[in-house]
């Protein structure tokens, strides 16, 4: 089961978000670039975004022997009046070579403004390989004034197979705003978002850069927690006074 499950994975990224997502909850709609884009210099990281506008937003990162360094990082805003909508955001990183690394991003912001709405939000990350290191992370921020219901899901994976010195980590960060009046989220928070997003995923690989070390799951909790609430300060100030859900799941291999 596990290996169907990982080629899955490896060959159809896109999928990992349906075989994740199982469903963690419901929220009620009652009552919240790597970089600058104007200049497009990368702080953090070394892969310009893709920019998206879709319900469906995707990255992949998945290195070979051939190009051992591989970053996916895919930026997207979305809009719809749909009932029953569904927006998916989606990262996934796999290694299975000895001294990859594998980075991949998505920030995905949708707006439902329709009835019924559904926001699903998956990180999976997997290595197999000695001395390589996969990082997903997923950021997904869901706005919704009138759904009901709002349905929100939100999850991350970390496998190792046959690993040797390798990092693996993954995670799925949400950020709920239901019903109330809201600004849109700036292009400034956006650029802001997006650069911490890739500092986080950065930051997820050092030990294994720095040491050849697996970094410990409470570590890596500390890391994300600390980085979701700098990232629900810049939305609750972008988007006025309402009251921001957050979710969190962060998974290292083991």
């Amino acid at each position: 089961m596990h290996r169907r499950f990982l080629a899955s994975l490896f060959f159809v990224p896109v999928l990992v978000a349906a075989t994740l997502v199982t469903g963690t909850g419901s929220t009620p709609a009652v009552s919240q670039t790597p970089v600058s884009q104007a200049s497009g210099q990368i702080r953090w990281g070394h892969y310009a975004p893709r920019y998206i506008s879709s319900l469906d937003a995707a990255s992949s990162a998945i290195p070979s022997t051939a190009n051992p360094t591989v970053g996916d990082n895919a930026v997207a805003t979305a809009r719809t009046s749909s009932s029953a909508a569904k927006a998916v955001a989606s990262s996934v990183a796999t290694s299975n070579c000895d001294g990859c690394s594998g980075t991949s991003t998505t920030f995905q912001v949708v707006y439902f403004t329709g009835t019924a709405a559904t926001g699903d939000n998956t990180a999976a990350a997997w290595s197999s390989c000695t001395g390589c290191t996969s990082s997903a992370v997923s950021v997904q921020l869901v706005v919704a004034r009138r759904a009901q219901p709002l349905t929100v899901n939100n999850r991350a994976l970390a496998l190792n197979s046959g690993c040797v010195d390798c990092n693996t980590s993954a995670a799925a960060i949400q950020f709920v705003i239901a019903g109330g009046s809201y600004r849109e989220l700036s292009s400034q928070a956006k650029a802001l978002i997006s650069e911490i997003q890739a500092e986080l995923a950065d930051r997820l690989q050092q030990p294994a850069k720095n040491s050849q070390r697996r970094m410990a799951a409470p570590e890596a909790k500390a890391l994300v927690d600390d980085t979701a609430a700098r990232l629900s300060k810049i939305i609750v100030s972008a988007v006025g006074g309402a009251a921001v859900q957050r979710n969190v799941d962060v998974q290292v291999g083991q």
